[in-house]
């Protein structure tokens, strides 16, 4: 018998930081022969909330640790296998739904936004010859999480795994998202839609530099989308606050990594939708995100695309 049986509910949420009607609700057949799917799913959310050793976590199952960590490996590959299922970009009749829920969310907000956008930097251990490359400019060693988020918190789109030092200009440009929007943006968005980011994504509408003095408008404008996009700081705020494996991932694999990063903001759409709610505790807040200005030359499509992201901002500050 697992231990966890004699948890109360409020003890159970406490060790795994979700609800058990949140962990039952995912139908996951991937435990090992002699481990069935149940405690292969107790032990991996127990990884992902918890920062025990795959040691820990084996004793804690009455597993040794070689056995723990194939079983947790295995288990979070077949929970990214999920990634379609939960985390969904907004079309046709939900795209309408998006927009009007962050209408709802607050008076001072920026009309017809469908997502908003952002870099969160997971901390990480790399191989010494690697070091420089995942060292980012904070002096740390991190992978990048890119992101978009919708009015309820929930992911619509990840892309995980670029190299702590890479600018989120370019871990956008190389992302499917970044590489559609360039190419073929009515692909993703109408459009009159936009997806909310800060300067260091120039394809989007992002707030007006203080180049100059900024003007009543440029500063509403500025207000008004900075209000709107704290959404996806909140995000990352309860997907680390909730998963606090996130806050280092000690791995000399970046696919597993980045597969450990798609399981966890899985999970967190999956508790929401289920409307699993959780209190970030003050010590559960220290996270990192990405807020590089953008600094870097521009292709002929980019450029373009940069230019029409200033025309709808300037057209949308005069309203």
């Amino acid at each position: 018998m697992l231990v966890t049986s004699l948890y109360d509910d409020i003890d159970f949420k406490s060790h795994f930081r979700l609800t058990r009607n949140s962990v039952e609700s995912h139908n996951i057949k991937a435990g090992r022969p002699g481990i069935d799917f149940q405690k292969a799913t107790l032990m991996t959310i127990w990884y992902l909330s918890n920062t025990e050793t795959f040691r820990q976590v084996g004793d804690r199952f009455g597993l040794n640790r070689g056995i723990a960590c194939r079983t947790i490996h295995k288990y979070v590959r077949a929970l990214s296998n999920l990634l379609d299922e939960f985390i969904i970009w907004p079309r046709g009749s939900s795209e309408t739904k998006t927009v009007q829920d962050f209408k709802n969310l607050r008076i001072n907000y920026v009309p017809n936004t469908i997502g908003c956008i952002d870099g969160c930097h997971i901390r990480m251990h790399s191989a010494k010859a690697k070091r420089s490359d995942y060292t980012n400019r904070k002096m740390f060693q991190s992978i990048v999480l890119l992101a978009v988020c919708n009015a309820h918190l929930e992911f619509i789109y990840i892309f995980s795994g670029w190299p702590g030092s890479s600018h989120d200009a370019t871990v956008f440009k190389n992302s499917l998202l970044g590489e559609t929007l360039i190419n073929n943006p009515q692909e993703m968005i109408s459009k009159n839609l936009h997806i909310l980011g800060d300067s260091a994504f120039p394809l989007l509408l992002v707030p007006y530099k203080a180049t100059h003095i900024l003007s009543d408008r440029e500063k509403l404008f500025n207000k008004r989308l900075s209000s709107t996009r704290v959404v996806i700081e909140q995000a990352f705020g309860l997907l680390l606050g909730r998963f606090r494996r996130l806050k280092s991932i000690e791995s000399k694999s970046v696919e597993l990594m980045s597969l450990i990063m798609t399981g966890a903001c899985i999970l967190h759409n999956l508790a929401l939708k289920n409307n699993d709610l959780f209190e970030i505790e003050d010590n559960d807040q220290d996270f990192d995100i990405q807020t590089d200005e953008f600094h870097q030359n521009l292709d002929v499509p980019i450029a373009v695309t940069q230019r029409n992201g200033i025309d709808k901002r300037n057209e949308l500050s005069l309203r």
